[in-house]
């Protein structure tokens, strides 16, 4: 099919687009021509695969910052855009937490303050998250809250003594391979 019927096929919007395409092609065709050996070959234009992918992983590198890491927003993209999508990832993080973490994220104001904490953050799982949230506000949490968080740090270990000192009192958590975990709580 030629540029001709694709122009007539196409609607009015995209006629401008179809008729660069055709120059860009009939231009292309005329560059190309028969090599001694009478092949046809393509005009030759040399490009350098590495600073291509050098660039495209920096452009990558600054978008990604920009949404999850706190950096800049890239030129060239909608501002609107990247504060809509850098929101909606907040939220699925935020999402996430509270999925891992429920005792956590039912402590009042969980949802402003996790996204308050984590814009500028880059993510590092629900689990890794959640620890890191709970240890920023770990003074204002609940009991149950900070039990929660000292049984996923004991969890990984095989032996554990952990301690909790808050104005709210202390916890200390116990584990042991026979015994599990043990959460004691001492009188304030």
């Amino acid at each position: 099919m030629g540029p001709t019927a694709v122009v007539t096929a196409a609607d009015a919007g995209e006629e401008a687009m179809v008729a660069d395409a055709a120059d860009a092609a009939d231009a292309a065709d005329a560059a190309e021509g028969p090599d001694p050996a009478g092949r046809r070959v393509g005009l030759a234009v040399p490009v350098d695969l590495a600073a291509v992918r050098a660039r495209l992983a920096a452009g990558q590198s600054a978008l990604l910052a920009a949404l999850v890491a706190g950096g800049g927003d890239p030129e060239g993209f909608d501002q609107e855009a990247l504060a809509a999508t850098r929101h909606a990832l907040l939220d699925k993080r935020r999402a996430r937490v509270a999925h891992r973490w429920p005792t956590l994220a039912a402590e009042p104001e969980f949802n402003a303050r996790f996204l308050s904490w984590a814009a500028g953050r880059p993510p590092a799982g629900a689990h890794a998250d959640g620890l890191g949230f709970g240890d920023a506000y770990r003074d204002e949490l609940s009991e149950d809250a900070r039990v929660e968080l000292l049984r996923a740090r004991c969890a990984r270990r095989r032996l554990a003594v952990l301690a909790d000192r808050t104005a709210n009192g202390t916890l200390l958590a116990l584990r042991t391979p026979g015994l599990g975990t043990v959460i004691l709580r001492t009188p304030r």
